[in-house]
């Protein structure tokens, strides 16, 4: 059975004690779903949300606090080790923000903005955000120190003059979806097997007849593939897109093979015609 995870939110100024306004309140909670699920979707081989966090509890007395548990998307889902690893790579990366460390591990950029905008709340509207987890030994603190490090953290970030270089080489990762942009070019989009960030390669080449075949099927989709050509990088190791010139799948065992599909008895020996005929009359 998986635990909540609880959230207290404490508000100041005049207006009552404790009270945050109500715009702090719900973009404080929704901002750290979010993060759980941005979480969940870079750690995970799927790069989808198998989780979703209800507020099964509130206590009402100041400071508010949330209970959020985490239940599966769809019944029969065991979801368990997941929620406590996306848990656990939650808080590790609220502690490392807090000291000012560098970008937490699965931390994507859509992650670290809602990050900064829950420690800015501390500092104009919020005095504190207390994430509470029941196998942690002790609370994550968002307060003006930990927005403090972690401002430090943004601005490092931000400091760093982006050099966008190219080179040649290979990226391993997981098909998401083959499809035409909006220029009608034939393009790959997969997650990197290393961090679980979408990368969009546009095909050239041989890759373009690859890429012709996988758009004509389905089962390509979370297959292992290894994608060779130029890739282009927004500043030191973080990649912006791919021109792919070469497509290699690392893994078929996702992939039915024609003698699995087919069944040879499937009309019990009549013609196609004969069959469908059979299936009318009944």
């Amino acid at each position: 059975m998986t635990k909540p995870v609880r959230l207290t939110i404490k508000g100041a100024g005049d207006a009552g004690d404790n009270a945050p306004t109500v715009d702090d309140l719900l973009g404080q909670v929704a901002d750290f779903v979010e993060i759980l699920k941005g979480v969940e979707k870079a750690l995970g081989d799927d790069h989808g949300n198998q989780i979703v966090w209800r507020v099964t509890d509130a206590e009402r007395q100041n400071p508010i606090t949330f209970e959020l548990t985490p239940t599966p998307i769809r019944a029969g889902i065991i979801i368990d080790d997941r929620a406590i690893n996306v848990e656990r790579i939650a808080r590790a990366g609220f502690a490392a923000l807090r000291n000012g460390d560098a970008r937490p591990p699965f931390f994507t950029d859509e992650i670290m903005t809602k990050a900064r905008q829950m420690h800015a709340r501390v500092r104009n509207g919020l005095v504190d955000t207390i994430i509470d987890s029941p196998d942690a030994s002790e609370p994550i603190v968002i307060d003006t120190v930990a927005a403090g490090g972690a401002e430090r953290t943004f601005a490092a970030q931000k400091a760093a003059a982006p050099k966008p270089y190219r080179e040649l080489g290979s990226i391993e990762g997981f098909v998401s979806k083959a499809e035409l942009d909006g220029f009608s070019r034939a393009v790959l989009r997969f997650w990197a097997r290393t961090n679980g960030a979408e990368i969009k390669a546009v095909a050239t080449g041989e890759a373009f007849k690859q890429l012709e075949e996988m758009r004509l099927s389905d089962v390509w989709h979370g297959v292992r593939v290894r994608v060779y050509g130029t890739i282009s990088y927004k500043s030191l190791g973080i990649i912006d897109s791919m021109t792919a010139t070469g497509i290699e799948v690392l893994d078929r065992s996702h992939l039915p093979g024609i003698d699995e599909i087919v069944d040879p008895n499937f009309t019990g020996g009549l013609s196609v015609e004969e069959f469908l005929a059979e299936q009318r009359r009944d």
